[in-house]
């Protein structure tokens, strides 16, 4: 995706961790928990939608804003009770195109699953047109 481009605010912290356990460790089938984890991007025609998969997250929780064109998703989930306390909190920016319709972004909270829809700008719409051979 060319011009939704992903960026991370701990990559210093991603890179040692990918360094630390890379792909030959024990700790592969924890790895492919965490890509699991990771939001999924896709491409479609007349826009881009990105789901991720935050079970156990109020929609309240959940904090969707767009600043100078890059779009930040965020959460914070905080339990506590008498036997244990349970913080998990993430943290996912995208530049956006600058042609992009911020007003038009909607997000969808349901069954543990987010989803924000991303209009593309026209010039990036896939176009289909049947020519009539003459």
């Amino acid at each position: 995706m060319s011009t939704l481009k992903h960026s991370r605010s701990n990559n210093l912290i991603d890179n040692m961790f990918n360094d630390l356990f890379n792909e030959n460790m024990l700790v592969q089938p924890y790895m492919n928990d965490i890509k699991r984890r990771s939001p999924a991007v896709a491409s479609r025609d007349e826009d881009w939608q990105i789901v991720f998969a935050i079970p156990g997250v109020k929609k309240d929780q959940v904090n969707i804003k767009v600043d100078d064109h890059v779009l930040t998703v965020s959460y914070d989930n905080k339990q506590k009770d008498d036997y244990f306390s349970f913080v998990s909190s993430f943290n996912r920016s995208w530049e956006l195109d600058k042609g992009v319709d911020i007003t038009k972004i909607v997000a969808n909270h349901e069954d543990g699953i987010l989803k924000i829809t991303v209009p593309k700008p026209e010039a990036k719409k896939r176009v289909v047109r049947t020519i009539e051979v003459s």
